[in-house]
């Protein structure tokens, strides 16, 4: 449903690969990513990003569960009259 060109970004660490990219407008183009702290090598990659707002998410109490940033995702399709 979007008309988005998506791109390839490679991560060092597989867990770290799981975030939510979000273009909202007025706003930009938005990745949730894992924290530095759990993933400090992955989190370099991310910082290339500079058409990007970063922002940081610590997921290392939903991953002892088996949890993600992606399984803890509520995502909404939004139509144009709201």
């Amino acid at each position: 449903m979007s008309d988005h060109r998506y791109d390839k970004l490679t991560v060092p660490d597989d867990s770290a690969a799981n975030c939510v990219y979000l273009n909202i407008p007025g706003k930009g183009h938005i990745l949730l990513h894992r924290a530095p702290e759990e993933y400090p090598e992955s989190a370099k990659v991310f910082e290339k990003l500079k058409d990007h707002m970063l922002i940081p998410i610590a997921c290392t109490e939903l991953e002892k569960i088996d949890g993600s940033l992606t399984c803890t995702s509520v995502l909404i399709n939004k139509t144009s009259e709201l």
